[in-house]
């Protein structure tokens, strides 16, 4: 259960950070330099940067929670099997 609320609270901390566009330019003239063929790209704010490692974070734990989960819910319990009896199928 834990592991689940980490995993969320990761991936919606995560998203919540890499939306903020914080100081970039979202409207107007923003270094554009029409004829020196030069393309200016301004560097990723550390604030989304932190946003997209987190929410991967969150989906890699919220996908080891998810297995282990449906592992726990089939009996798995790392045995490879061969220590169990067959199962009959007209049983």
């Amino acid at each position: 259960m834990l592991g689940l609320v980490a995993g969320v609270l990761l991936v919606g901390v995560g998203g919540w950070l890499a939306s903020r566009s914080y100081g970039a330019a979202s409207f107007g003239w923003f270094a554009y330099a029409p004829l020196s063929g030069a393309v200016y790209e301004p560097s990723r704010p550390w604030s989304q940067v932190l946003g997209l490692v987190a929410a991967g974070a969150g989906l890699l734990v919220l996908g080891f929670v998810a297995g282990w989960a449906i592992a726990r819910r089939r009996g798995g319990d790392g045995s490879t099997g061969a220590d169990r009896p067959a199962e009959r199928p007209d049983a």
